[in-house]
């Protein structure tokens, strides 16, 4: 079992790594095959209502005896019979004994099999009609188990329960409709255990009733709509201590910690940096989403097996809080929690909104340049798509795309739309009544983007969500006299986009809009009289996720003319992730310049044109021709113009 002490000990480093890899509570959902991944057709036919789950734990032989209370509704009278997943046995909960199921109070026969429940209906439903289901169960020895689903563990020696549903174990600790399109209206979570032991859950603490026999029965009640993977248990001799936060209107939200060391502690000091930012961090995301969603019950972090964060509904489960980690999970109370991605295919939803959110955070307490610093930490030019075509066989959360890319897809609307239309999106989109403690999906997030911003948005969806890689920007420029001529060519994929240029003279700077919606568009400025091109930068304030290379022609009045053929050695060299190549070319030629491999295979072609006579530079980023980032190792860089020929290696760092 993992230790917070061995964890708090490590380098700086180690924790950046751990940050990186483990934004949220999903690290482990590839590990795991999944029967079935969407609702049945019979479940298909039910509407979840209400949850009520009762547990009695002992901690002496890790068993429980439990009861669960479920209300669900017809919406399909052709329902034969109420299947509801939950799992046999796993090593978290022990093998899994049914005692009796009854339905609206009579038993019936059930089966419990291959991880299912399934209870026999009467015929003559009428659509709307209100079924309870009442289960009285137990289990057997529990292993010590430190994963996902329902877990006994150690933690400072000390006995931990807590539990891990996402993408799909709420199955394994209690009978569900275990899918985020159908979210529970209200829950009651029961626990009774030993007294020396807490219990925090999601909601707002009814009760807490003292047995007078060595045990405790704590009562959580939610009264807000639920996702099952939101749902969680943390169970430890916690410290309990907390925060405020008042509203608008002067209401007071408590913010709850429940920590395995006590928050005077000199460490872990996060319980008095990271943890103090809390109520600035939901000041700062209502005035940019919306209110706090669940302003009748409460925010905060329980303490956990894990060393990562995972957002449960008003309590998210905390390992080591950085700041990053802190704001990206509350976060998602808005989006994820309030919001949810109504399947998996679309989780950027959720992660890409409070990936996002990390940056917003950063802009408000680190400034403009804390902002950009922080969406280039995000940025990713490989390939696959955000959307998860086929979550049976794709892993669903990938940093890289759904988080990463995510994130840049928001950056980016934001500058299309302009900011203040993004913000009023933003919070449309989280007070919209067919999404608010809902579910909603990319299309309905596009539907809200258009009606607020009076665009068509559908190319930009399509694009950058079920679309692969990104903009290559080739620019030539070229100056004749007054008339400066900025070509730009797309390489691959041909995306529309406004794409801003910032262009420096020696008498001036401009700073244009061209929309580059094909192959290749042109644009001709008049510079004044005597004024010369210096240079230029494409999307200087780094709004779009491109790579550029811009290749520099020569101005007619400063050609002197005999020059010699040279590809200059790259710089810098040793690179990572770019490089800049310089070339001369003796005469106007047809020139190509490729990267190849050490075993002598193209691996891009950075230019395939007619140039002009001159100085030219172009930036390798460091991607094949697919747009996948290379391997660290030797290349080589042969410049073609005509029959003349010159060749440099260079050296790749990852």
């Amino acid at each position: 079992m993992k230790n917070l002490l061995l964890v708090l000990a490590l380098t700086s480093v180690v924790f950046a790594l751990e940050e990186e890899e483990k934004p949220c509570g999903h690290a482990y959902e590839e590990k795991v095959q999944w029967a079935t991944l969407a609702p049945t057709s019979e479940q298909d036919k039910i509407d979840m209502k209400y949850y009520g789950l009762d547990f009695f734990l002992n901690v002496l032989n890790s068993t429980m005896q439990t009861e669960f209370d479920i209300l669900l509704a017809v919406v399909d009278t052709s329902l034969d019979e109420i299947q509801l997943n939950f799992s046999n046995a796993n090593p978290g909960v022990g093998t899994v004994f049914i005692d009796q199921v009854t339905l609206d109070g009579a038993p019936v026969d059930y089966r419990h099999e291959n991880n299912m429940l399934y209870i026999p209906v009467t015929d003559n439903l009428t659509e709307g009609q209100l079924m309870e289901v009442f289960v009285d169960s137990r289990t057997g020895i529990a292993a010590d188990r430190d994963d996902q689903g329902f877990n006994w563990d150690y933690e400072y020696g000390k006995r931990a329960i807590w539990t891990n549903s996402q993408p799909y174990n709420a199955r394994d600790w209690w009978p569900s409709k275990d899918y985020p399109s159908d979210k529970a209206d209200s829950m009651d979570i029961v626990v009774t255990i030993a007294d020396n032991m807490v219990v925090a859950s999601n909601g707002k603490l009814v009760s807490e009733t003292d047995l007078g026999n060595g045990k405790k029965t704590w009562h959580w009640k939610v009264n807000y709509p639920i996702a099952t993977y939101l749902v969680s248990l943390s169970i430890y001799e916690f410290h309990q201590w907390g925060d405020i936060y008042v509203d608008a209107n002067n209401d007071i939200l408590p913010i709850m910690f429940f920590t395995y060391n006590p928050p005077e502690s000199p460490d872990p000091s996060y319980m008095t940096q990271n943890y103090r930012l809390v109520p600035e961090m939901i000041e700062l995301y209502a005035e940019l989403f919306g209110p706090y969603p669940f302003m009748e019950e409460k925010y905060g972090h329980a303490e956990w097996g894990e060393t990562y964060g995972m957002e449960h509904q008003t309590l998210t489960s905390m390992g080591y809080p950085t700041e990053r980690r802190v704001a990206h999970e509350l976060a998602h109370m808005w989006y994820g929690d309030m919001i949810t991605c109504n399947s998996y295919h679309e989780i950027w939803l959720n992660e890409g909104f409070a990936r996002y959110a990390e940056a917003l955070w950063w802009e408000h307490r680190y400034g403009r340049q804390g902002y950009k610093d922080k969406m280039k930490s995000f940025e990713y030019y490989g390939s696959g798509t955000i959307y998860v075509e086929d979550p049976l066989t794709q892993p669903i959360f990938v940093l890289d795309l759904s988080y990463d890319k995510g994130a840049w897809v928001l950056h980016m609307l934001r500058y299309l739309v302009g900011k203040e239309t993004f913000f009023e999106i933003m919070q449309t989109y989280a007070e919209h009544p067919d999404h608010k403690h809902g579910t909603a999906t990319t299309e309905e997030f596009k539907n809200v983007c258009e009606e607020v911003s009076g665009m068509e948005l559908d190319a930009f969806f399509q694009q950058w969500i079920h679309g692969h890689y990104f903009p290559r920007y080739q620019v030539v420029w070229n100056q004749m006299g007054n008339d400066l001529t900025i070509d730009i060519n797309q390489a691959g994929t041909i995306y529309d986009f406004p794409v801003m240029l910032r262009i420096n003279t020696d008498m001036d700077v401009i700073d244009t809009t061209i929309r580059v919606d094909a192959q290749m568009v042109s644009l001709d400025l008049q510079l004044q009289e005597g004024d010369k091109y210096k240079s230029m930068i494409v999307d200087p304030d780094n709004w779009i996720l491109n790579t550029t290379t811009i290749t520099v022609g020569v101005d007619d009045q400063d050609y002197q003319g005999p020059i010699a053929f040279e590809l200059e050695q790259n710089y810098p060299n040793p690179f990572n992730p770019s490089t800049t190549l310089e070339y001369t070319l003796d005469t106007d030629e047809h020139t190509r310049l490729v990267v190849y491999d050490m075993n002598g295979r193209e691996v891009v072609e950075l230019a395939n044109q007619w140039m002009p006579v001159g100085h030219h530079h172009t930036v390798w980023d460091g991607l094949d021709v697919n747009g996948t980032p290379v391997d660290a190792g030797v290349y080589f860089c042969t410049l073609r113009s005509g029959v003349k020929r010159q060749m440099i290696k260079m050296l790749m760092l990852r």
